[in-house]
């Protein structure tokens, strides 16, 4: 389950006009939130509140072997971000939850004559009985760009402090990366393929999206560099609507290969699979992961979410004018709806087959939005690791709760790269369990 104080940050973000899916930092995000996802431990209550537009405070209490707490504090000074944030009774599941990731087009339109406003985030949180602090400043410095800077703070380990230099036009995505630790810089970029719509689909308007990124890390104390590049694609089935992810990855230092393909199967159900192979070691891995979404009564009927459907055809709204799903061949041309008309005469089959696609597409979609989801289970296993994690979360009476435990038949203490292959068969043993009760105002 997303914690308040993240989907703050999300708002503001939405608010903003930046778009976290275009970072390398995110290109394999649907398969780490179905295959990687986390299991509490223990128990943790998180108690959130926005006392003012500007100002939003959370106080977290958990009970894992020993009692720790946090208190965390944000302001931003961004107009409008109320409406973007919603209490834990009226938000919808699916927003509060990390779950696939629907990637759009990112050819972005960018309205030169619309007013921008320079807006920033500082938060702060202090954990004890540890005494660590916690820091985080973002600023939105132009459409295109934007600093933050994060800080972590600790009596018992060296601080840490990590400055980032993001810089999004659309089109390409850069980022330059700081830390105080070991002396770290980095570079990160994300490239999306933009081009005839022919090339990637056979309709006139584009509904995948094809992007390549890589990252250069080096050690300054140390001398030591890494490096990744990542393929990501995603796109929409034309009969059914059903949007899919593939991405492959691969590290040349050592030498490891990651593909995953994830797919919505439905409006309640998502499935993902992930394939690790070492070039080097000759190891591999394969990984499953699920969704099980149920759904309650519709929101058209029930009154409590009149606001909150209103809320989300604005921000809908506000992301299609950024990033529209459909576009068209000459995609911000002037003369491109004349085209379009002279097209319709000569190619009059196709276009109706376009809009047909375009139909299904977008139905697919709505009933995504106006589904009202109640609980979904969370299911990951993985060969090598031989382990089991189920996850449920759910809405009661205003609480967002997440419990879960994770199985595994490996020494609890020991990595499973190092398991030695057991000689008979053994049961599976819950390694982790923990429950996650969130409730904001």
């Amino acid at each position: 389950m997303i914690e308040y104080m993240e989907q703050v940050l999300r708002s503001f973000e939405l608010c903003t006009g930046w778009s976290r899916d275009n970072s390398y930092e995110n290109i394999t995000a649907t398969s780490e939130n179905l295959l990687n996802f986390d299991v509490p431990a223990g128990l943790k209550c998180q108690v959130s509140n926005k006392s003012t537009p500007n100002t939003y405070s959370t106080f977290e209490l958990s009970n894992n072997k020993l009692i720790n707490g946090s208190l965390a504090y944000l302001y931003t000074n961004c107009k409008g971000l109320e409406n973007y944030i919603s209490n834990s009774r009226d938000i919808q599941l699916q927003d509060a939850s990390e779950t696939y990731r629907q990637i759009r087009p990112l050819y972005r339109h960018r309205d030169s004559k619309k007013e921008f406003e320079p807006s920033s985030l500082w938060y702060g949180r202090m954990y004890y009985p540890t005494s660590t602090l916690e820091a985080m400043v973002a600023k939105r410095l132009s459409p295109e760009t934007q600093f933050v800077a994060k800080c972590l703070s600790s009596l018992a380990h060296t601080s840490v402090l990590t400055l980032y230099w993001q810089k999004d036009s659309g089109q390409n995505c850069q980022e330059w990366i700081a830390s105080s630790n070991e002396g770290l810089v980095g570079y990160r970029v994300l490239h999306n393929f933009i081009g005839s719509q022919s090339k990637l689909n056979s309709s006139l308007y584009n509904n995948s999206s094809l992007s390549i990124g890589g990252e250069l890390w080096f050690g300054l104390m140390n001398t030591s560099p890494a490096c990744s590049t990542t393929l990501r694609y995603c796109t929409h089935s034309a009969n059914t609507g059903k949007p899919l992810t593939l991405t492959l990855s691969w590290n040349p230092l050592f030498g490891h290969v990651s593909s995953t393909y994830s797919v919505k199967a439905s409006s309640g159900a998502t499935i993902s699979s992930k394939y690790d192979f070492n070039l080097y070691s000759i190891e591999s891995n394969l990984s499953f992961g699920c969704d099980l979404w149920r759904s309650g009564n519709k929101k058209s009927k029930l009154k409590a979410h009149e606001d909150l459907s209103e809320a989300a055809s604005t921000r809908n709204s506000k992301y299609a004018e950024d990033s529209p799903m459909f576009y068209h061949l000459m995609a911000g041309s002037l003369n491109s709806q004349k085209l379009l008309d002279d097209l319709n005469v000569t190619f009059a089959s196709s276009l109706h087959k376009i809009n047909k696609e375009r139909s299904i597409i977008q139905k697919f979609e709505n009933s995504l939005i106006d589904a009202n989801f109640t609980s979904v289970w969370r299911l990951s296993t993985s060969l090598r690791d031989k382990n089991l994690k189920v996850l449920w979360e759910g809405k009661y009476k205003g609480f967002l709760i997440s419990a879960g435990t994770e199985l595994t038949n490996g020494p609890l203490d020991l990595p499973s790269n190092l398991v030695e292959e057991p000689k008979s068969a053994s049961f599976f043993r819950p390694s982790k369990f923990g429950v996650q009760l969130q409730y904001s105002m």
